[in-house]
């Protein structure tokens, strides 16, 4: 287990440090209206291959969103593993009924509230986002994630794609593309706050009119 697992998994009875992956699948809304049937029975394969992945890297199915995955581990380690033997997977047409399906991808490391089988906070909505910013066959990881896999000799390679702004966050993520042979290397630039056309003012600081607590802080 990685050096955060080991600090102690179950931080109490409702919350837990864990890696938490989501995937969705790029322009299934469009797939659904011109392929209907084809994209039933991709789908179908889809998630038996996605839920393969994920148990067989020991970890777990929160649920399925739809045309998407939300997937929780203890170990990022595995969190990865899982996800590139499943992009690996679906990177063949012929495993998907044919229909090629362009997945994304993303993970974050940290803490959240688990309640109803489900779990809930900041670490699983930045997850969430991450994998909002990434392109269809595109693997990202935050800057927690790769930290953790980056202590350990793995194997795996990974592209700095630097410190990225992405909606609904205070603070920029460090964000990372998982690299493998079989899989997409180059995409288009993230789907980030940057890469969209807005008139919001970039964020220098969230510690504005904070100096008295910055300077006891520094003290």
């Amino acid at each position: 287990p990685c050096g955060l697992c080991r600090t102690g998994r179950l931080l109490s009875e409702h919350s837990a440090v864990a890696t938490y992956l989501f995937t969705d699948i790029q322009g299934s809304t469009r797939l659904w209206e011109h392929e209907p049937e084809r994209m039933r029975a991709a789908l179908a394969r889809h998630d038996a291959i996605a839920r393969d992945a994920v148990e067989s890297h020991h970890g777990r199915v929160v649920k399925m969103t739809g045309d998407g995955m939300h997937a929780v581990f203890d170990d990022p380690l595995d969190a990865v593993r899982a996800t590139i033997q499943m992009q690996c997977a679906l990177a063949e047409p012929q495993a998907t009924n044919g229909l090629q399906l362009l997945v994304r991808c993303g993970m974050h490391t940290g803490i959240s509230e688990r309640r109803d089988n489900d779990y809930f906070g900041t670490a699983v909505n930045r997850a969430a986002r991450i994998m909002a910013a990434a392109h269809g066959g595109q693997v990202l990881l935050s800057g927690a994630v790769a930290t953790l896999i980056g202590e350990h000799p793995t194997g795996i390679e990974l592209r700095d794609l630097g410190r990225v702004r992405l909606r609904d966050l205070t603070s920029p993520e460090h964000v990372y593309q998982v690299l493998h042979p079989k899989l997409r290397a180059d995409f288009p630039p993230l789907r980030s706050l940057e890469a969209t056309p807005n008139n919001l003012p970039q964020q220098v600081t969230s510690f504005i009119g904070r100096e008295r607590e910055l300077a006891e802080a520094k003290r």
